[in-house]
This record gives structure tokens, sequence and C-alpha cells, in this order.
């Protein structure tokens, strides 16, 4: 017959063992989680690489430009078309006091 101290120490190995078991598989888990997580950030870091490329590709000046003539309509801006401030506000002063020029 076992004697109760047998008994306990049987028990207790027997627990330790399953508990080491549970926590070598709940690393594992985690081991493979954390790889997963790796390859996610792995990936989001090679499409932004792309996505930065595509946006200068299409940030490119000669590009907008075709664009803004062709497309759009717009023209060139002409030395006529630079305004100097103060002749702006010298107009809007002037009209508001109901002056014509």
């Amino acid at each position: 017959m076992i004697r109760y101290p047998s008994s306990f120490i049987f028990f207790v190995i027997l627990f330790v063992g399953i508990s080491l078991y549970q926590i070598k598989h709940f690393i594992t888990k985690k081991e493979i989680e954390l790889t997963q997580i790796q390859n996610n950030i792995k990936s989001a870091k090679s499409d932004t690489n792309i996505l930065k490329a595509e946006l200068s590709y299409l940030k490119r000046p000669d590009r907008i430009e075709k664009i803004a003539l062709n497309t759009l309509g717009l023209r060139e801006i002409l030395p006529t078309d630079i305004w100097n401030l103060k002749d702006l506000v010298d107009v809007t002063i002037t009209l508001s006091n109901g002056e014509k020029k």
C-alpha cells in the first residue's frame, strides 16, 4: 500500500508535469501568433513602400502640369497675372468709398 506522503508527491509531480505541458503549449501558440504578426508587419511595410512610390509617381510636376493644361483647361501664369498686394488693397479701399476709376 502507498503511504500518504508518497501519494502526495506523486500528485505534485503529476500536477507539475501537466502544468509544464500546458505552459509549453501556451508558449507555442504565442510563438505562432508572434510569427503571424511579424509577417503582417512586413507586409504592411512593403505595402507602405509601394504606396509611397506610387504617390511620388503621381506627384510629378510634369504630370500635374499636363493634367492642368489639357484636362482642366488651366493656363500658365503670365507676368501680368501677378499683382501687388498693395494695389489690391488700394482698389478695395476706393471701391468701398464708392469712387470709380
